[in-house]
């Protein structure tokens, strides 16, 4: 043992993390246990093993990769100019909760040895994939004048940023690690996408088109993911399980994204929020973004699209009158 530890254990202000004794910890608190063995490494899912094998090969330099040196100031205002990299800072900071929270969806799945060898492979590659998505969000920023480190005192955004899901789903008994995956990656991945399509289209300057064209290229993977793995997993679940997976779904939806996580437009009209209006001046200058109806008729598009596939699984979501 060494000096240090010697130290602590004779005045007994420390236990041995490994002794008999030691407080239970991390998830084993939880009651969350892992199951490694038998580890299972069938390949049993034609989709996911296509997109694991597109992972490895479709990758990407946010640093080299987007010519940010060519962004051209002198075409845009500096009310445009601030109000696109108010809005790219932003979006560094919603990439950024990918990297705290997706490792915890990549740890839920692991605790299951018999869980889908690929679904891990691929959730394991997804936090580098937000990693790089970060760093190109905060890199076109910087680009269009300097990357903003948070937001605006007492904007309504700022309890936008963080959506609990670590806490609330992958590190939460009650919820099933299918529950899980649909509330991230079928709802929340899904509409992220859609909307990101939608700028993609809209967007007129160079370099943040390449940057948009390279995020979707990984999103539309873990999208693809989120319902390769339920499409085939739903069918071996009883009837319960497939109905937590409903109620977890509709939660998302109604408490996360029509709150405005991913689409501005849905914030309050009570809820002040200087990031709504960046997003539309970015909108009209081509920066990467969409105007308020615009995005508005994507989500309504997009919510659709999700009810449609969720269908075949016994899976029902809702009419929205709010926004459909």
């Amino acid at each position: 043992m060494s000096a240090q530890l010697d130290t602590l254990a004779a005045d007994k202000s420390y236990t041995s993390l490994y002794a008999k004794n030691a407080p239970t910890r991390g998830l084993h608190a939880l009651n969350m246990r892992e199951k490694r063995f038998p580890l299972s490494t069938a390949r049993n899912n034609p989709k996911l093993a296509a997109m694991w094998s597109q992972a490895k090969t479709l990758t990407w330099d946010a640093a080299t990769d987007i010519p940010y040196a060519q962004f051209d100031h002198s075409k845009y205002s500096k009310e445009q100019l601030d109000a696109g990299r108010l809005s790219w800072s932003r979006r560094a900071w919603t990439e950024y909760t990918g990297i705290v929270e997706s490792p915890a969806l990549c740890i839920r799945l692991c605790l299951e040895g018999n869980q889908s060898i690929e679904a891990k492979f691929l959730l394991a590659a997804k936090v580098f994939e937000e990693a790089r998505h970060c760093e190109a969000s905060f890199l076109l920023a910087e680009a269009m004048g300097g990357y903003v480190q948070e937001p605006p005192p007492g904007d309504a955004i700022q309890k936008m940023l963080v959506a609990g899901f670590r806490d609330r789903m992958a590190f939460n008994p009650e919820v099933s690690s299918e529950a899980a995956i649909a509330g991230w990656h079928c709802i929340s991945e899904g509409i992220a996408y859609d909307i990101f399509q939608a700028r993609y289209r809209r967007t007129t300057e160079p370099a943040t088109k390449e940057v948009i064209r390279l995020i979707s290229q990984d999103e539309v993977r873990h999208v693809e993911l989120g319902w390769a793995y339920l499409e085939q997993r739903t069918k071996e679940l009883s009837r319960s399980e497939v109905k937590m997976i409903e109620t977890v779904v509709r939660d998302v939806i109604e408490n996360v994204e029509l709150k405005g996580f991913h689409a501005t437009f849905m914030l309050a009209d009570a809820a002040t929020s200087v990031l709504r209006e960046a997003e539309a001046i970015a909108a009209d200058a081509g920066l990467g973004f969409c105007a308020p109806d615009e995005e508005h008729q994507v989500f309504v598009n997009s919510i659709k699209r999700i009810r449609e596939r969720f269908a075949p699984m016994g899976i029902t979501i809702p009419h929205y009158a709010e926004i459909e």
